[in-house]
């Protein structure tokens, strides 16, 4: 999906952060004017800069239009919050030191699968939650009790929150949680996605004889002439399409005929 990114700053030598979703670089009064004339649902908003965002707003033309999504590397006054919600479908915001560093934030915002990455987030230790931005810019807030000490005894240090793993892994202090993992328990949506595809794997012809082999008490490598390593791209679905010779002799090994194997 193409998106315009705008770049939101008033100093120069900050853009490097974002070369990987090629952002236009706004500085001034006429060129936010300008930008707004052109954006839209796609367009990605991007400002470290308070006072930038600020100006933003003196130019928006009230009642406004949705302007796309944006981020900000700052914690906007609530006032100002309000504001911004009514220009963007989707907002997100905290410290620059919550979200992810480097090459990794613009990477997780490029990413097919930005949905399922975790690009920054914030820790509110007075309702005991953390608020997770995703790639799409929706938010996840997950209790403090979601973080059990680890299987060694390493506690999560609220106060010391990072994201890392370009989006895959989330740090209070030397404890690491995986996104995926969270997404499954707070995320229903994405745990249906999840289950549905491991469904669909699990009807594959290769689950169907991964199953039936270890009905048969059988190692991939009781399927000689047939290598192992082949037999594990079939039942992981790495082949398309298995020759009919070979499925035979898996079926011989198995003892079934090879059109019963995905019956099991």
């Amino acid at each position: 999906m193409a998106t315009n990114t705008i770049l939101l700053t008033a100093r120069k030598g900050k853009e490097k952060r974002f070369n990987r979703l090629h952002p236009t670089a706004v500085s001034s009064k006429a060129q936010i004017q300008a930008s707004l004339s052109r954006a839209g649902r796609e367009t990605l908003w991007i400002s470290a800069d308070q006072d930038m965002m600020i100006e933003f707003l003196k130019s928006v033309s009230w009642p406004t239009k949705r302007l796309g999504r944006a981020m900000l590397l700052f914690k906007p006054p609530v006032e100002t919050l309000t504001a911004l919600r009514e220009c963007f479908e989707r907002i997100a915001f905290g410290p620059n030191s919550g979200f992810l560093p480097g090459d990794d934030l613009a990477e997780a915002l490029r990413a097919k699968n930005r949905d399922d990455l975790f690009i920054g987030g914030s820790v509110d230790k007075a309702s005991e939650t953390v608020t997770l931005w995703r790639g799409n810019l929706d938010s996840l807030i997950v209790p403090f009790s979601a973080f059990p000490a680890s299987g060694d005894g390493t506690a999560p240090s609220f106060s010391d929150f990072s994201v890392s793993d370009c989006g895959n892994t989330i740090r209070f202090g030397n404890y690491e949680a995986a996104a995926d993992s969270i997404l499954y328990e707070f995320d229903p949506e994405y745990r249906r996605r999840k289950s549905k595809e491991r469904l669909e794997s699990e009807r594959t012809l290769g689950a169907s004889i991964r199953r039936l082999r270890k009905q048969r008490g059988l190692k991939r490598e009781d399927f000689e002439p047939l290598a192992s390593k082949t037999l594990a791209r079939i039942e992981q679905g790495k082949v398309k399409s298995v020759h009919a010779k070979t499925l035979a002799t898996i079926a011989k090994v198995l003892g079934v005929q090879p059109e019963e194997i995905e019956e099991y």
